[in-house]
C-alpha cells in the first residue's frame, strides 16, 4: 500500500513538473540557451580568470564577442529580408510560371481541369484581407522575441559573471566531499563543453558548404540557406532533412529545368548524409552518442513541451541528463539504456 501511495504521488509529481515546465517556458527556454551560450565561453572566462585578469574585465570581452556574433546573424537575416523585397517582384513571377506548369500538366496528364492562377494577385489579396490578423502577428511575434532576448541578456550577464568564482563556491558547497564533486563537475562540463564546440562547428561546416553549393548553383539567397541550415542542423534527424528543402525548391522556381534542382538535391543530401553519418560520430565519439531511441523520444518530447526551441535543444538536454545519471549508482541503468552501443576498434 505504501509502495503505491509512494508511486502515485512520484507521477503527480513528474506532472506537475511537466506542467509547470511547459507553463514557463517562456521563462526556462533563454535560460537553457543561455547556459549552452556561457558554457562555450567558460574555457575562454576560467583561462583569464586564472592569468589574473580581474571579473570587470572578463565580462565585457565575453558580452562584446556574444554581441559580435548576434550582430552577424541578424545582418544575415535582414539582408536576406532586405534582397527578397527587392525581388519579390521576379520570384512571384517565377513562382506564377511554376504553378501554371504544374496546372498544365495535371489538366493534360491527370485529367482534372483547374484554372490557372496569379500567385501575386492572390497573396495580396490575402493580405489585404486579413491585414489587422498579420500586422497583430507579427508584433506579437516581435514582443516575444524580444523579451525572450532580454531574459536571455540577463540570465547570461549573470552566468558570466558567476563563472569565474565557480571552482570557488564547488569548495564552499561540497565541504567533505569536495574532491569527488569537484572531480564529478568538471567531467559533466568537460563532456558537455566537448558536445557543444563539437555541435557548433559540424552545423558551422555543414552551413558553409551548403552556402558554397548554393553559391556554385547560382542559387539566391546563399547566405541566408547557409545560416538556415546552420541552424536546422541542431534539431537531430530532420533537422537535416528539412534544410534541403528550401535551397531545392529556389532552384526549382530559378531554373525551366528540373536537372539542376535535381543534381542539387542529390549533392545536398550526400553533404548531410555524409557529416550525419560518418564525420559526426568520429568526431563526436561513443561517450556522448545516443541511441535513435533516445533522440527520437527526446524530440518529441522536447518539442512538446517547449515547441522548436525544445526540438533544437533536444539533445544537448539528452546528453546532459545521460552524464547526469551516469553520475548516480541508483539511475546509471538509466544511462546505459539511453546510450549507444560502443563501437569495436
Amino acid at each position: 500500500m505504501d509502495n503505491t501511495i509512494k508511486t502515485i504521488i512520484i507521477i503527480i509529481f513528474v506532472v506537475m513538473i511537466l506542467y509547470i515546465m511547459s507553463a514557463l517556458s517562456s521563462i526556462l527556454v533563454p535560460l537553457v540557451l543561455a547556459v549552452l551560450f556561457a558554457a562555450l565561453f567558460q574555457p575562454l572566462t576560467m583561462k583569464l580568470s586564472r592569468s589574473k585578469i580581474p571579473n570587470w574585465f572578463i565580462m565585457p570581452i565575453t558580452i562584446l564577442i556574444t554581441l559580435a556574433i548576434f550582430f552577424v546573424i541578424l545582418n544575415i537575416i535582414i539582408g536576406t529580408i532586405g534582397q527578397i523585397g527587392e525581388q519579390q517582384q521576379f520570384l512571384f513571377n517565377r513562382l506564377e510560371i511554376r504553378a501554371n506548369d504544374l496546372i498544365n500538366w495535371i489538366n493534360t496528364s491527370v485529367g482534372i481541369q483547374v484554372s490557372s492562377v496569379n500567385i501575386f494577385e492572390e497573396i495580396n489579396k490575402n493580405i489585404n484581407a486579413n491585414w489587422l490578423t498579420t500586422t497583430g502577428g507579427i508584433a506579437t511575434t516581435i514582443g516575444t522575441f524580444t523579451s525572450s532576448f532580454f531574459m536571455f541578456s540577463l540570465y547570461f550577464v549573470v552566468l558570466v559573471a558567476g563563472m569565474a568564482n565557480f571552482e570557488k563556491y564547488l569548495n564552499f558547497v561540497a565541504a567533505e566531499k569536495r574532491e569527488s564533486l569537484i572531480q564529478s563537475v568538471e567531467k559533466m562540463q568537460e563532456s558537455i563543453l566537448k558536445y557543444i564546440i563539437t555541435k557548433f562547428f559540424i552545423s558551422l561546416t555543414t552551413g558553409l558548404l551548403v552556402f558554397v553549393i548554393c553559391t556554385i548553383f547560382g542559387i539566391k539567397f546563399a547566405m541566408f540557406w547557409g545560416f538556415f541550415t546552420f541552424t536546422l542542423n541542431f534539431i537531430p534527424s530532420i533537422g537535416s532533412i528539412i534544410s534541403t528543402i528550401p535551397p531545392v525548391l529556389m532552384a526549382v522556381i530559378q531554373y525551366d529545368n528540373f536537372q539542376i534542382p535535381l543534381i542539387l538535391l542529390v549533392i545536398m543530401i550526400a553533404v548531410q548524409f555524409s557529416i550525419g553519418n560518418f564525420i559526426e560520430p568520429k568526431i563526436m565519439g561513443d561517450r556522448l552518442k545516443l541511441n535513435t531511441i533516445t533522440v527520437i523520444f527526446g524530440l518529441v518530447f522536447w518539442g512538446y513541451i517547449w515547441g522548436i526551441p525544445g526540438m533544437v535543444l533536444s539533445v544537448p538536454l539528452m546528453v546532459l541528463l545521460k552524464l547526469i545519471f551516469e553520475h548516480s549508482p541508483s539511475l546509471n541503468i538509466v544511462a546505459r539504456v539511453m546510450s549507444s552501443p560502443e563501437r569495436k576498434e
